[in-house]
């Protein structure tokens, strides 16, 4: 009996700590200016209508152009200022739906993210769906 209360107990307790903390999130909380995880960028995050993008707020190089990208018209644009995420929608505790720009490939992705903590952004880069692609933590600059 005793040992039963006590699962009961510990069970409830997690639950009230889950519904807390996805309380805790909300479409607004990615707003904000994020560190990539090389260091060598920030990336704005705002809302843009109904949904939410990004763009390069920082570079540590900020002459740099976006020579990979595959439309030449493009390749003499700065990276710094560009759009970087776009389409995104907050649904069950991630922004999905959207896309990513990566300067480094020229590639486009699709893209989720979810808040790991208030200063730590996990974004995931895909094909097809998310188990095929790869995930960054960013770091919100205060």
């Amino acid at each position: 009996m005793k040992k039963t209360m006590v699962t009961l107990f510990m069970v409830s307790f997690c639950f009230m700590l889950t519904v807390t903390l996805l309380a805790a999130v909300t479409a607004d909380s990615v707003i904000g200016t994020w560190l990539v995880p090389k260091g060598d960028a920030k990336v704005a995050i705002y809302k843009c209508g109904e949904k939410f993008c990004g763009k390069v707020s920082w570079l540590k190089t900020p002459e740099d152009l976006d020579t990979k990208n595959p439309d030449p018209a493009k390749r003499k644009n700065k990276i710094l200022g560009m759009d970087m995420l776009w389409g995104f929608h907050f649904e069950k505790g991630e922004w999905v739906g959207g896309q990513i720009y990566d300067p480094d490939s020229g590639d486009t992705y699709k893209c989720k993210m979810y808040l790991k903590s208030d200063d730590k952004l996990n974004v995931r880069g895909y094909v097809g769906v998310p188990l095929f692609g790869r995930s960054e933590i960013w770091t919100r600059v205060k």
